[in-house]
Formats: structure tokens, sequence, C-alpha cells
């Protein structure tokens, strides 16, 4: 009984956290268009990568290496996670995943406030996408408290 309830409260804490950075993207938006009001409106006539199109490309090949990483440094920290049957690196690997993934929504914060890029919601899609896809999962927690019994 007391393993079951250390289990619920690993993944209850997993998913308060896996929440604040869903919820963090939203507050990130709602920033850059606070502190760039212009950004809210989108003029067709600019190009796509805005005045500075080398620095944009740039910072969406970082955003999307990143997002990448992100799942492949998650999934490498909660395998040796589960070898060593520690739920804290467990823990660890999610939150470092995520926030790997946050990152993609800082860079799109930056191409909007240094170069007024207009577009700079699709890096904070991109995150909330690399997010989603990181939320924990239950096989998981499970994997890295229980023994294999069969």
């Amino acid at each position: 009984m007391a393993e079951e309830t250390n289990i619920n409260k690993l993944i209850r804490s997993m998913f308060v956290v896996w929440g604040g950075l869903f919820f963090s993207q939203f507050i990130f938006a709602v920033f850059g268009y606070t502190t760039k009001p212009q950004l809210l409106y989108v003029d067709l006539k600019k190009p796509i990568l805005g005045d500075q199109p080398m620095a944009i490309i740039v910072m969406g090949v970082i955003a999307v290496s990143m997002l990448v990483t992100s799942f492949v440094v998650r999934n490498s920290l909660i395998d040796a996670a589960i070898k060593s049957r520690d739920t804290q690196k467990l823990q660890s690997a999610y939150i470092v995943g995520m926030a790997m993934a946050e990152s993609v929504s800082l860079i799109g914060l930056v191409a909007a406030i240094l170069f007024e890029y207009q577009y700079f919601a699709v890096f904070i899609l991109l995150a909330i996408i690399g997010i989603v896809l990181h939320r924990p999962k239950m096989t998981n927690v499970l994997a890295t408290t229980f023994e294999d019994k069969i």
C-alpha cells in the first residue's frame, strides 16, 4: 500500500511539472505579443523569414535540433532510470526532456524580441507539441518501481 502511495505521488508530481511547463507556453505567447504588440497583426507583404532570414534559419535549425535531441536524451535517461530502478532519475529524465522542448519557445521569443519575427508563434507551437509528447507515462513509472516478475 505504501509503495502504491509513492507511485501516485511520483506520477502526480511529474504531471504537475508537465502541466506547469505546458501552461508556460501560453505565458510566453502572451509575453511575446505584449512586448511587441505590432506582431499581433501579420503583414503578408513582409517576407516569411523576416528582415533577418539567416538568423531565423539558424534559430529554426537550433530549435528543431533541440526538439529532436530532447527525445533522444529523455529516452536514454529513462532507460538508465529503469535499469537502476531509480525514480528520481526517471523524474529528472522527464524534466530534462520537457525543459529542452521548452527551449524551442524561448528561441521563438528571442526571434520576436530581437528580430521582430512575426511568425514566432510557430516556435511556441512546436514547443507545445514537444511538451505534449513528453507527457509522463505510467508504464515507465511502473517499470522503474516494480521488478519484472516474468
